[in-house]
């Protein structure tokens, strides 16, 4: 049995070291990407983005914070994230 990639959703803050993952069923790409623009220019935030492939959503996690070493997993992108 072949295990299906999901595709997650992830949302990098560089400046606090931290980051936001939506998985499959939250919010798609393309809205996410326009509401992290936004909050980027209200806030003055360097934001970055891109997607993540993984069988599971502790799988991308895992993968991320290795890949992210040292930030900070702040769950899912916020639906007000006026923070």
């Amino acid at each position: 049995m072949a295990l299906e990639n999901l595709t997650f959703h992830v949302i990098v803050d560089d400046r606090e070291r931290s980051f936001w993952m939506d998985g499959p069923g939250g919010p798609n790409g393309i809205w996410l990407h326009f509401e992290m623009a936004r909050v980027a220019r209200e806030q003055g935030k360097s934001l970055r983005g891109f997607d993540v492939r993984a069988p599971s959503q502790e799988t991308a996690l895992i993968d991320l914070q290795s890949f992210l070493t040292g930030y900070s997993f702040l769950g899912p992108w916020p639906t007000n994230p006026k923070q």
